[in-house]
């Protein structure tokens, strides 16, 4: 089985032994940070090909618009579940940051990962 990080952020702070729980010890984990593009169902897919199958689970950092192509893409996805990391919260809600990556960029206390049943985006003129 496989997980496919979708993101620039690195996977530290316990993700890999919480996906590794979540679905088996054995799981193997796999970091690619490739741009969505005009399709990306399409890019999961091609992902997923390139990996040899047997992906059951991808993390995804991504826009909205994005979260709800993935989502509503049943039929081209399958069963493969789609993953949001969730952070720890200091009051006020903002999550908490425990360093600086090399580049200058916050990392923030990992909590746990969030299926992600459905995203949208409702819009109405101003």
């Amino acid at each position: 089985m496989k997980v496919i990080r979708i993101t620039r952020h690195p996977a530290v702070d316990g993700r890999i032994e919480a996906l590794k729980k979540a679905f088996s010890e054995e799981t193997e984990v796999i970091d690619d940070d490739v741009p969505y593009g005009d399709d990306p169902v399409k890019t999961v897919q091609g992902l997923i090909e390139k990996y040899g199958g047997n992906v059951i689970a991808i993390e995804v950092v991504a826009p909205v618009p994005v979260l709800a192509r993935l989502t509503q893409a049943k039929r081209e996805l399958g069963t493969l579940k789609i993953l949001r990391a969730e952070f720890v919260r200091e009051e006020g809600g903002r999550a908490k940051v425990v360093r600086l990556d090399s580049h200058g960029r916050e990392i923030f206390a990992f909590s746990h990962y969030d299926v992600i049943k459905r995203a949208e985006v409702v819009l109405e003129p101003l």
